[in-house]
């Protein structure tokens, strides 16, 4: 019996009461997998189709690097202490459908704390194996979006390291972008954590791999490498990963170096997310900011041999171009590259 089924059924007890719902997008994601990750046209089903639609995950990656947070009413922390206990007594029917509710007017995101806190506060009242059951029960069945967050917060209280079961579902619903950050916040107390959230990243190609470049650990050479040669490649937008790659990557002292046409690969796009300062802060963050410009442009003189080493070339000459406090080796660089062979 795989630990699932144990979840489901308790000494040979009753199964805790639950009722048929609309297909989950556990098994709506399950399904619709090619070669172990999503489609890149994959996207999980809307209420109404006639409507335009984030994409999966923009509405969290937009509250997180947009927008204030949110703080939750008394009245609303009341409704999720119903939810909670509810899955505590293990009515799961009730569970769902207040999780449910809940959903629609207060976000997972903004909610981690307060229902952890409210499950550690209440520990000694709760039944933890009934609250487990719970949120394996919404990961795996409900068809609601914030009701599956809400489970991953549930059970990012509990010890999954050594259940392999409870692993794998982790694993495959974090394959879509709506649910990667929650997965990544459960995969970093495992034992080989990063390592998890590489693998992950390396499947995920839109706002869930913003959110795992942002939280992983550059703990080994393998991460370090990826992040330099493609941890800025998402489908949203590069900027939002610049700043994590180049400093994580070790990208600078690279540049100091000889690096490989790889790495000066690695290195050109992460400057170019870097000179995009419109979603997030980028170059301008660095005091040294001109010396990394420079030295990138030195190596692009004997280095660039391909369009898209022109194309960042051409915009550090136009980000800088009416900067008056830039470094004029800046321009002189650029102008050296651009027309060399006019």
């Amino acid at each position: 019996m795989g630990l699932f089924d144990f979840f489901r059924k308790k000494n040979n007890d009753k199964a805790p009461s639950v009722t048929s719902r609309p297909e989950a997008l556990f098994d709506i994601i399950s399904g619709a997998l090619v070669d172990g990750e999503l489609p890149e046209s994959f996207s999980l089903p809307t209420k109404d189709d006639s409507r335009l639609h984030f994409a999966d995950g923009a509405e969290d990656g937009i509250c997180i690097y947009h927008m204030g947070r949110s703080a939750n009413t008394d009245e609303t922390k009341k409704e999720m202490g119903g939810a909670v206990t509810a899955a505590s007594s293990g009515d799961f029917s009730k569970a769902d459908q207040l999780f449910d509710k809940l959903g629609t007017h207060a976000r997972a995101l903004y909610s981690i704390d307060d229902i952890q806190a409210y499950i550690l506060q209440n520990r000694e009242k709760l039944d933890p194996t009934n609250c487990l059951r719970y949120a394996i029960h919404a990961i795996t069945t409900s068809s609601c979006k914030e009701t599956v967050k809400y489970g991953l917060c549930i059970l990012e209280l509990f010890n999954t390291d050594e259940k392999p079961d409870v692993k794998n579902i982790i694993r495959t619903i974090g394959l879509c972008d709506e649910f990667t950050l929650f997965s990544v916040f459960i995969m970093r107390a495992w034992k080989n954590g990063n390592e998890e959230i590489l693998n992950l990243a390396k499947k995920v190609h839109g706002w869930g791999r913003v959110h795992a470049v942002e939280r992983i650990e550059a703990v080994t050479d393998e991460i370090k490498r990826w992040l330099l040669t493609d941890g800025v490649h998402n489908n949203v937008l590069p900027a939002y990963s610049a700043m994590d790659c180049w400093t994580k990557s070790g990208a600078y002292e690279i540049l100091k170096g000889n690096p490989t046409k790889e790495e000066f690969a690695g290195i050109r796009d992460i400057i170019d997310g870097l000179l995009d300062e419109g979603p997030v802060p980028g170059i301008s963050q660095f005091d040294d900011g001109d010396d990394i410009i420079i030295s990138f442009l030195k190596h692009a003189k004997n280095m660039c041999d391909c369009i898209e080493d022109y194309k960042v070339v051409r915009s550090i000459r136009i980000h800088y171009d009416d900067d008056k406090d830039a470094n004029p080796e800046i321009a002189s660089l650029c102008k050296e590259i651009l027309f060399s062979d006019i």
